[in-house]
């Protein structure tokens, strides 16, 4: 397999602070859309049990993100070996070594995002807590910016047939 190229998520300084940029963006429109919410319904779900389910379920999110990740590793990359690990403010999992169809790798990298901002949404909204999930949901997302930015560079190669995992992020591999 020929090497097109590397994404690495933990030293990219210019894709960091892209990713930094974006994530803040999705934060401000989840606040904005929640603040608006409340005022629509009058405040009426604000309380100190919705703060505290804010807190606790915007901690708990982040590494049920990186165990959906490591399920889907080993479900889509079978004989993988997955590791968690923490780099500055990143949590992340690896499947280092791994090499696999870009479309394997991409339902990896996106199943979080699916996954657990579903979840998010389906239990505050099952309790009618709408601006509760807007809120768990943009800061769940804001969190999933390094991974649909790394499967946006994916796509965006049209060569890129493999990719391989790594510790820093992924190399986009080509049969050719």
């Amino acid at each position: 397999m020929r090497k097109i190229a590397d994404i690495d998520v933990l030293a990219d300084a210019v894709l960091q602070a892209r990713m930094v940029r974006l994530s803040l963006l999705m934060l401000a429109a989840g606040l904005a859309a929640a603040v608006l919410v409340l005022v629509a319904e009058g405040g009426r779900e604000l309380g100190l049990g919705w703060l505290l389910a804010l807190a606790v379920a915007s901690v708990a999110s982040l590494p049920a993100h990186e165990l959906v990740h490591g399920a889907a590793f080993k479900l889509l990359c079978p004989g993988a070996r997955v590791s968690f690990g923490v780099k500055d403010a990143f949590l992340y999992t690896s499947a280092s070594g791994a090499v696999v169809p870009r479309g394997r790798e991409l339902a990896a990298l996106l199943a979080p995002t699916v996954v657990v901002t579903a979840a998010l949404a389906a239990g505050t909204l099952a309790a009618s807590c709408s601006a509760l999930a807007i809120l768990l949901c943009s800061f769940h997302l804001s969190g999933c910016v390094g991974d649909a930015l790394m499967a946006a560079a994916i796509l965006a190669e049209p060569a890129c047939t493999h990719v391989q995992d790594a510790e820093f992020g992924v190399t986009l591999l080509s049969k050719e």
